[in-house]
């Protein structure tokens, strides 16, 4: 970042920063981390955010048992692990990515921008795990732990609690629609607890093939979570 370009840039990301209350962290490595591979490929510049990506899904994975560990004294392992992939998932990620304001600053190569990356969930997401990679690395571990928390692990518990996370049987509806020319279908697979305290798990099925599973109070909750989960798979796996 020498160029007249590159102090601009410099500018924003310290602005970016200094908005997240990360104004401590290095610009240098934040820059990585929003740098996607087809850019540093279309540049010949050799360093991408993938190795940043790495680091950063492990520190996010850490403090996320870490915090539902302590908070949930009584749970399971099992419990606690479907906790923290509801929390992690991609979708949620992303979304939390675009509100931070990821988008706007990461750098894309000329295809990969022409076929909307900047929109693109999964890039998103990973690029959100790259950033906490850079934090990781030149903030203290305890404004790491807090940013996490704030910014990640309670918005996701709201998200999860609120019929807000029920934008993601929408999304899978547009997705299978857009890729496979087919809707959803769920269907419950258990219904467990008397009358006054049910639980529920539904799959949801893609041209009858099994996406995801999730589990819920009520249907609809089970369904969304269903969703939720789905939709990561496949736009990973696609």
């Amino acid at each position: 970042m020498d160029t007249q370009e590159g102090y601009n840039r410099e500018a924003l990301i310290k602005d970016f920063l200094q908005n997240l209350g990360m104004g401590e962290t290095d610009i240098h490595l934040v820059n990585l981390a929003l740098t996607h591979s087809s850019y540093s490929f279309e540049l010949g510049a050799g360093e991408d955010n993938e190795r940043l990506e790495f680091l950063g899904d492990a520190v996010l994975g850490f403090i996320v048992s870490r915090y539902l560990f302590e908070r949930y004294p009584n749970a399971d392992e099992g419990s606690l692990s479907k906790m923290r992939a509801r929390i992690v998932s991609g979708p949620l990620l992303a979304r939390r990515a675009e509100e931070l304001g990821l988008a706007p600053l990461l750098l894309l190569g000329k295809g990969e921008e022409q076929i909307g990356g900047r929109e693109s969930p999964n890039l998103l997401s990973r690029a959100l795990e790259s950033l906490l990679g850079a934090f990781y690395l030149s903030a203290p571990f305890e404004h790491v732990s807090y940013f996490i928390l704030k910014n990640i692990v309670e918005q996701a518990e709201t998200f999860l609690m609120d019929d807000e996370f029920a934008d993601y049987k929408s999304r899978l509806q547009e997705y299978a629609q857009r890729q496979f020319q087919c809707v959803p279908e769920y269907r419950v697979i258990s219904e467990t607890g008397p009358d006054h305290n049910k639980s529920f798990t539904v799959e949801v099925l893609i041209q009858g093939k099994p996406c995801g599973s999730g589990t819920g109070s009520r249907k609809k909750t089970a369904e969304n979570e269903a969703a939720c989960i789905a939709l990561e798979h496949l736009q990973r796996d696609g």
